[in-house]
C-alpha cells in the first residue's frame, strides 16, 4: 500500500483547496491469502480521508522449494474520490 501511495498523484489534491477529511479513500489488496491482511493497521497507515481497506483473492504466491519459503506478491489499488464544487 505504501509503494502504491507514493506512486500515486495525491499529492495533486493539496492544489484544490479542499478539506482532506471528507476525501474518500478506497484501498483494496489482492493476495492468495485475504483473511490473513491486516486491514486496520493498513488503514492507519494512510495519513488523511475517510478509509476503507478490503482484502480480495488475487496476487500471486510463489513457492521457493530450496529455502522452503512463499514469495507473497500483493497487488493494491487506492481509490480517492472528493465532491469538488
Amino acid at each position: 500500500v505504501q509503494d502504491a501511495l507514493h506512486h500515486s498523484s495525491l499529492t495533486l489534491i493539496r492544489t484544490l483547496n479542499v478539506d482532506t477529511a471528507t476525501m474518500l479513500v478506497d484501498v483494496t489488496i489482492g493476495v492468495q491469502q485475504p483473511e490473513q491482511v491486516d486491514c486496520e493497521a493498513v488503514k492507519a497507515t494512510l495519513p488523511i480521508g475517510k478509509i476503507t481497506v478490503k482484502a480480495v483473492k488475487g496476487g500471486l504466491d510463489v513457492r521457493d522449494e530450496e529455502a522452503d519459503d512463499i514469495a507473497v506478491i500483493a497487488a493494491a489499488a487506492i481509490e480517492v474520490r472528493l465532491d469538488l464544487p
